[in-house]
């Protein structure tokens, strides 16, 4: 493999990693336009969207180098995003190797994520926590813990599978809705809104509209609107679960 193939598979894979952990598109195609100006070339091109990466690197002798690669999977990691950042200053700046800087790429997506009780627990915490903020009382925030920490798992068990991006939000609203209703039921003193509302919270898109709101300032119009797009999907999702959980609630 030239340097030139090499290169820009480095382009793309540190744009892979920052786009599937949640990064701004007009971020992604400025980490892959630094790569690529290391060439020293004029001309350079770098195209980020929500599920896909162009770049082209102008060759005199033998014609533009132009590769495309799709991104398939979407989540939040800012500690990937702040590794491939770092990679990504320390190539430029020669500190290390095309070779090196392609290894750390593997390194950061190889990565091992957080354990499944670690992030489940996460989500329970944020439920009693929110529940509490929004007004229900310690025994509220009790029992949105047990709540959130089924839907945490729930969601970091469909993350793992190859389901619809709406599917796992749906799955949430669901089993938040399910058992709160349940929990409400061997526990009249409970505030059902208050629980729901709590736990619900973890899963609203508030930082993908941040987001989409960004690139849709910084001219990135198809990124921007495909992301307003897939917020309303979630959010719709997550009400959908939510509203089918209270149908068969007040139903039995």
């Amino acid at each position: 493999m030239d340097y030139d193939t090499q290169l820009i598979n480095l382009a793309l894979d540190a744009g892979e990693l920052m786009l599937a952990s949640g990064a701004e598109t007009f971020r992604v195609q400025d980490t892959m336009k630094r790569i690529l100006s290391v060439s020293g070339r004029d001309k350079i091109e770098a195209l980020a969207m929500c599920t896909l990466l162009i770049v082209t690197l102008p060759r005199e002798e033998k014609g533009p180098l132009s590769m495309a690669r799709a991104v398939k999977s979407r989540d939040v990691n800012f500690e990937k995003i702040c590794a491939v950042n770092d990679m990504s200053r320390a190539f430029v700046s020669g500190q290390i190797t095309v070779e090196e800087a392609l290894d750390r790429c593997h390194a950061i997506y190889d990565a091992p994520n957080f354990r499944f009780g670690t992030r489940a627990l996460a989500y329970a915490l944020n439920g009693a926590g929110f529940a509490i903020m929004v007004g229900g009382g310690v025994l509220d925030g009790f029992v949105s813990f047990f709540v959130a920490l089924l839907m945490g798992a729930t969601l970091v068990y469909l993350s793992d599978k190859k389901v619809p991006f709406f599917f796992g939000p749906l799955m949430g609203g669901l089993v938040t809705g399910l058992v709160a209703c349940g929990a409400h039921l061997f526990l009249p003193g409970t505030q059902l809104d208050k629980m729901i509302i709590g736990t619900m919270k973890a899963l609203l898109p508030g930082l993908a509209l941040s987001k989409a709101m960004r690139d849709l300032l910084e001219g990135n119009l198809i990124s921007g609107n495909s992301k307003v797009v897939e917020v309303l999907l979630n959010a719709v999702s997550i009400a959908g679960g939510v509203a089918i959980a209270l149908t068969i609630f007040h139903m039995s």
